[in-house]
């Protein structure tokens, strides 16, 4: 399986049961919208709660102690009765355990700031691999398979190839009729065409492999070498300083700072006085944005 640490927990136990691949957990908030009975809401978070969940997104076999931890914070702005037409943004994240520790790390952070769907009461959410059903499945099932990608990749070196494939289909199918988020050249640099283009375009590699060095190589090497780990996930910023030399504005660099950030923070502020400036030159190149965050490495 993509774990290892897992699967040597796994080997330890007598019996094991087959789970989906995601622990994922939505919430809708609704403080933007004027109704008096919002049951609505609730029903549809449940039924994306059941879709994300129960939906069987690959062929692996999965423990129930290796699914993978996922928050959808739904925030909407506008509901119209009428059609039963939703609008509104939506946060999207995603963790993974570090081996040898009881710390979760952030793998994906992503704000999608364009949710547009109809969706029907009681009407069932059922993902098709080979055409576009409505949007809001594709939303889901988009994310859920860059969630799942994303989490292999920090496993194995580009594990993840199947499952970006499966989310670079599906915003296929959805462009010509899935409105605002599925489009080329929006103005909105984070949109899902532009984050499934750059992760699957060649000039962009190197964020993937600094995805596996930083995570496998670095932070699951801690406990057992801590200085190994810091070279490794240093390393891994040198990768990432690669795609900010090509492209400093690309959304995947937007997400890695906005999931490693503050935990860069907390790795490097304890590290020997050392290894301080160089990292502290490094991140201040690269992500411009945190400088006055970064500043907490001198201690």
């Amino acid at each position: 399986m993509r774990k290892l640490f897992s699967l040597i927990v796994a080997g330890m136990l007598a019996f094991s049961v087959n789970a989906q691949e995601l622990l994922c957990t939505a919430t809708i908030l609704d403080n933007q919208i004027q109704l008096n009975d919002k049951r609505i809401f609730r029903k549809l978070e449940a039924a994306i709660n059941n879709f994300m969940n129960n939906t069987r997104w690959t062929t692996e076999k999965v423990e129930q102690n290796e699914r993978i931890e996922m928050n959808l914070q739904i925030i909407l702005t506008q509901f119209d009765m009428a059609t039963n037409s939703y609008r509104g943004s939506c946060q999207i994240q995603s963790r993974r355990p570090v081996y040898g520790s009881s710390y979760n790390t952030i793998t994906f952070n992503m704000n999608d700031e364009n949710w547009e769907f109809v969706y029907n009461e009681f009407e069932p959410l059922v993902y098709n691999d080979n055409s576009f059903t409505n949007n809001l499945i594709s939303l889901l099932s988009f994310y859920a398979y860059y969630t799942i990608a994303t989490d292999f990749d920090s496993y194995g070196l580009y594990g993840g190839n199947a499952y970006y494939n499966k989310a670079f289909n599906i915003a296929n199918n959805a462009q010509p009729t899935g409105g605002a988020g599925w489009q080329p050249f929006e103005r909105n640099i984070r949109s899902r065409y532009n984050l499934i283009d750059n992760v699957m375009n060649d000039r962009f590699k190197p964020m993937r492999e600094a995805n596996y060095k930083y995570h496998r190589q670095g932070l699951d090497l801690l406990t057992k070498d801590a200085e190994t780990a810091r070279k490794n996930i240093f390393a891994s910023l040198e990768l990432v300083q690669k795609v900010f030399k090509v492209a400093p504005n690309t959304v995947l660099l937007l997400v890695f700072f906005e999931s490693k950030s503050d935990e860069l923070v907390n790795l490097y502020k304890s590290a020997p006085a050392v290894e301080k400036p160089k990292v502290l030159t490094l991140l201040n190149e690269i992500n411009i944005s945190n400088t006055n965050k970064y500043e907490k490495i001198k201690g």
